[in-house]
């Protein structure tokens, strides 16, 4: 089969190799993911529909439950060269726990954050579901959350954001990925086409959380280097309460199946 210019080659290796970041998502709750797993069901379907011949391998990786997230702002862009360096990632000068200590303060008491997906697309970037907040009160929430950690956190670490982290005009957008396109299809802009045409019922989510993750897959495939949870509805903190940036290498999230890296 011959592969349609919209598949990337290039973005599929970045997807299966190990490729660390820092980046603040919410993860899917557990309870809440099984609209998200009829619409991967609904995309295989598609897939099954699309392809006159099963193919010998799977064309999608779809995420398991665990990866499920919403991203809220990256901080540094991914790489294959291993770990987020201090070095690279800290201003000269600068305590690292300055990290932690403007999230706690950005998120505490700000409330949960709705939202509403309800349009799926397909794009080099793989099977995304895409909408936006689903009323003021969570917009505002998401707005101040990333206008604050967009005024603070430049001043003191060398971050490496997409350009729509910065335009307060697209704060109320959100996104979930379900999967990417691992291997090529034959027409594969006729699917593209197929997948923008297709009608999902909404699915609302309820974040509670946000969690800062330092990755080592794209999907935020676990186990992690290590991850950081800070709730949105948390009483104001003092300083001994903050999570320590220092675990953030070997940080066990709870509830979560990553587990610690000690290399």
């Amino acid at each position: 089969m011959r592969p349609h210019s919209g598949f990337s080659a290039l973005t599929a290796v970045k997807d299966l190799e190990r490729r660390w970041g820092l980046t603040l998502v919410s993860f899917v709750p557990i309870g809440s993911a099984a609209p998200l797993l009829r619409v991967q069901r609904l995309v295989q379907k598609m897939m099954d529909s699309h392809l006159a011949v099963r193919p010998d391998e799977p064309l999608v990786e779809f995420y398991d439950v665990e990866q499920l997230h919403c991203t809220h702002l990256t901080l540094t862009r991914s790489s294959a060269w291993g770990p987020v360096r201090l070095a690279d990632f800290v201003k000269p000068g600068i305590d690292p726990q300055r990290l932690c200590n403007i999230l706690a303060r950005a998120t505490e008491g700000l409330g949960d954050i709705t939202v509403r997906l309800d349009r799926l697309a397909l794009s080099e970037n793989g099977f995304q579901l895409y909408g936006c907040c689903a009323d003021e009160d969570s917009a505002g929430r998401r707005f101040r959350l990333l206008e604050r950690l967009n005024r603070q956190l430049p001043r003191y670490f060398n971050l490496g954001r997409r350009a729509w982290d910065t335009d307060p005009a697209r704060h109320g957008s959100v996104h979930v990925r379900l999967g990417f396109v691992r291997r090529p299809c034959s027409d594969y802009a006729s699917l593209v086409a197929k997948v923008a045409r297709s009608s999902i019922d909404p699915i609302t989510l309820r974040f509670a959380d946000v969690t800062l993750v330092h990755h080592r897959y794209r999907s935020l495939l676990a186990p992690h280097a290590g991850s950081l949870r800070f709730p949105l509805n948390g009483r104001a903190q003092d300083d001994r309460a903050v999570p320590s940036f220092e675990n953030l290498m070997t940080m066990k999230d709870p509830g979560r199946c990553d587990t610690p890296d000690l290399s």
